[in-house]
């Protein structure tokens, strides 16, 4: 069989991977403790389950829902937003609901890059970037490396002439935050670059802990597209719900260009998302979330603690349920060792070029499987 060049280009795909050699290991009788995947292990808050229990009863739940999402639920994200950030959207033409951020993020580069078009791209990053939203659309993906001696934020110089930047913060996979200074500067090159095209990706920006709270690059700019997502706030991965936020000429070619694609998520998960967001008060998120957030905070500290004791160079980190170490040059023989121990871990490489040597943990599983986790690779 003949495929098209923009799908044979494509490289495999990480997690797809580690999933199947989990599979082959687990069937072969070995204790598996997966820290590959960011899959959360907590359940849903009680409230968002009620939500979608309640809402399959409403009588339009079975329609097709609109593509740009219901509009209460865009009004209920805007008053969250203003709430939670400070800034106002309009919902009608700032809001655009979601199947999932990263189906958002893979459509939105079909309405803004051409063939042969340059899409700057975080390395290491979420591979979707370069791949759904650079190497599906038949353009070519420049790499922004990630230093970490200057806090894994990238060079925007180097961004000159591109068509389209992806930025990640809090990032995955490093966890990194960035400060308001470097939010000030992307401001600065969006308003000075009105033939480039700013996403921000914020899928883990209500995952912080510490007293650290994320802000949005919409504070600093209303050129550029944000893009949120529910499924690490709620532990509802696979309910498939987030939102974009931005510009209200993109946002509006968004929700044009799904039209064409998809039927929009289901209206019954877009309104327990509603109902969800409207328990924040201001910018604090509902107790429910505070505790899954204190449980994951509580769990980074062991691993980090556990794996600087190993001599690995960790990122101490206020967000995310992520935790990025430098093992050596090569992190394929960790990997590999951590494996026949029966855990799963990460190799940068799958990230991009810049992230030989590490290894991303993901906290995604209990307290005292962690522990055990860590125990094993004491003997690796």
């Amino acid at each position: 069989m003949k495929f098209a060049d923009r799908y044979t280009s494509l490289p495999p795909y990480l997690f797809a991977g580690l999933e199947r050699k989990a599979a082959q290991l687990k069937a072969q009788g070995v204790d598996i403790i997966h820290l590959g995947i960011g899959d959360p292990d907590l359940p849903p808050p009680d409230f968002f389950v009620a939500a979608l229990h309640r809402h399959l009863a409403d009588p339009d739940a079975h329609l097709y829902p609109t593509s740009q999402g219901d509009p209460l639920v865009r009004k209920s994200i805007a008053q969250w937003f203003a709430g939670r950030f400070g800034v106002d959207l309009d919902p009608d033409r700032e809001i655009c609901v979601l199947i999932g951020a990263k189906e958002g993020l893979a459509n939105f580069s079909r309405i803004v890059a051409n063939p042969g078009d340059r899409v700057a791209c975080p390395d290491p990053a979420y591979p979707v970037y370069a791949q759904g939203g650079a190497l599906l659309n038949d353009a070519v993906p420049v790499f922004l490396p990630l230093d970490p001696d200057k806090g894994f934020l990238p060079d925007l110089q180097q961004a000159e002439g591109c068509r389209l930047v992806f930025l990640n913060y809090p990032n995955n996979p490093t966890g990194a935050t960035a400060p308001e200074s470097f939010f000030q500067s992307v401001a600065d090159f969006t308003e000075s670059h009105p033939e480039t095209v700013m996403v921000h990706d914020a899928a883990y920006s209500e995952m912080t802990f510490g007293g650290y709270q994320a802000p949005s690059i919409l504070q600093y700019t209303r050129q550029a597209v944000e893009f949120h997502s529910m499924s690490k706030l709620f532990n509802a991965t696979g309910y498939r719900i987030g939102f974009a936020a931005g510009n209200p000429e993109l946002i509006a070619a968004l929700a044009a260009l799904k039209a064409q694609l998809d039927s929009g998520a289901p209206v019954f998960i877009q309104r327990a998302m509603a109902d969800g967001l409207a328990r924040y008060e201001g910018a604090t998120p509902p107790p429910e979330v505070r505790a899954n957030l204190a449980e994951y905070e509580r769990r980074r500290l062991l691993v980090e603690e556990k794996l600087e004791a190993l001599g690995w160079r960790v990122l101490h980190s206020q967000a995310t349920f992520y935790v990025w170490a430098k093992v050596g040059d090569d992190e394929m023989a960790v990997v590999e060792s951590a494996m026949a121990k029966g855990v799963i871990l990460t190799p940068g490489r799958g990230f991009g070029k810049s992230g030989q040597g590490y290894v991303r943990l993901a906290l995604s599983q209990p307290y005292e499987r962690l522990e055990e986790a860590m125990g094993r690779l004491k003997i690796i």
